[in-house]
């Protein structure tokens, strides 16, 4: 039976004046892809008046015994 572990990132986005920009997830992704970790799930977390401002990535790789 294979077994996993997992870890969480969060990903705050960068507010500007007049707007927000989004964080660059693909690097994020690539570098912790580079070290064996496969994303498994994006959740945006509710806030107030529906604008989140943070993302969290919840990343998965096998536990090799």
């Amino acid at each position: 039976m294979k077994k996993y572990e997992y870890k969480t990132i969060t990903i705050k986005f960068r507010i500007g004046f007049f707007k927000k920009r989004t964080p660059d997830i693909s690097g994020m992704l690539n570098r912790e892809g580079a070290q064996g970790w496969k994303l498994n799930q994006m959740v945006l977390p509710a806030a107030t008046f529906g604008e989140s401002e943070q993302m969290i990535a919840v990343l998965e790789r096998e536990i090799v015994a």
